[in-house]
């Protein structure tokens, strides 16, 4: 059996949080300082995303800085919604190496779990800009 995760959501009449075991809490709504749905989702796509480069940059012996990603899902225009595309915009920092940080992009791409789920409904792409 995999990994538990587990959060508690907890909503009044227009918006909520989540609270995880650890105590942590995202706001919820569609209001200033709070997420809605596909914000969280592209979230969670970028950690994910970014831990697991993390991982493999680690074992690549890969130097950077940093890295920024901005994220846009388009949705279908369907009754249900789904992403149509999703794109991925890295601004590498510090990354002496860039054939080898692209690599180890490369294969975050192939390893994350939030990549992969939303692959199956979205076209993905991303591209790398260095600083």
């Amino acid at each position: 059996m995999g990994a538990k995760t587990h959060i508690v959501s907890q909503f009044t009449q227009h918006e909520g949080r989540l609270v995880t075991d650890s105590g942590a809490m995202v706001a919820l709504g569609r209001e200033a300082e709070s997420f809605a749905p596909y914000e969280l989702l592209l979230g969670g796509l970028s950690y994910c995303l970014f831990s697991t480069f993390e991982s493999i940059a680690e074992k690549m012996q890969l130097a950077y800085a940093g890295m920024d990603m901005n994220i846009t899902g388009i949705k279908r225009d369907d009754k249900i919604a789904t992403l149509e595309t999703c794109s991925i915009k890295v601004s590498a920092k510090g990354a002496p190496d860039q054939d080898k940080f692209t690599k180890a992009f490369e294969i975050s791409t192939r390893y994350c779990s939030v990549f992969q789920t939303i692959s199956k409904v979205a076209k993905m792409d991303w591209e790398i800009a260095f600083e």
